[in-house]
């Protein structure tokens, strides 16, 4: 597991940005699981975003979606669906169901260009940032909480040695 770089933010669990992240990331899960489990059945579904997916062409799913595919493969080997197909259209309209994210929000948490990138450990939330002072003063404390990098290590750590005592 790579860890990130200090400083490091920790954001609150209590935030709004926190619970909308994690409402986004289980309507998400419960999207590929619907899929797999009721019309997928060779892991043949590719994914690149909400208006763009499709059909792996080495799948046995292929055959069965064949008429609602596009005739040429991407450069991936993807059959992506017709915009007009039937379950092009089923699919899109799960999807509009999972919020949509905005990529501007860290940004305005830690400044324009500010962050550096960001790690899930477990449930917690951290972003590195290339310059804490940048950061606004009205994010910290009820979007984001600092944390020193020692106690972020340790947290991993911890993981990692869970998942070897496993």
């Amino acid at each position: 597991m790579q860890t990130l770089d200090a400083p490091v933010f920790e954001v609150r669990q209590d935030s709004d940005w926190y619970k909308e992240e994690i409402e986004r990331r289980e309507k998400t899960k419960e999207f590929f699981n619907k899929i797999q489990n009721g019309y997928i059945q060779d892991n043949g579904f590719a994914f690149y975003h909400e208006s763009h997916f499709g059909i792996y062409a080495d799948s046995k799913d292929y055959e069965i979606y064949k008429s609602e595919l596009t005739k040429h493969p991407d450069k991936n080997g993807i059959y992506t669906f017709k915009k007009r197909s039937t379950h092009y259209k089923l699919f899109k309209e799960m999807l509009d169901d999972i919020p949509r994210i905005s990529p501007f929000k860290p940004h305005d948490v830690f400044g324009l260009n500010n962050m550096n990138q960001s790690q899930w450990v477990g449930d917690r939330w951290f972003y590195s940032v290339k310059d804490e002072n940048k950061i606004p003063q009205e994010s910290i404390g009820i979007k984001i909480e600092p944390i020193s990098y020692k106690k972020y290590l340790e947290i991993i750590v911890g993981i990692i040695e869970d998942n070897e005592g496993r």
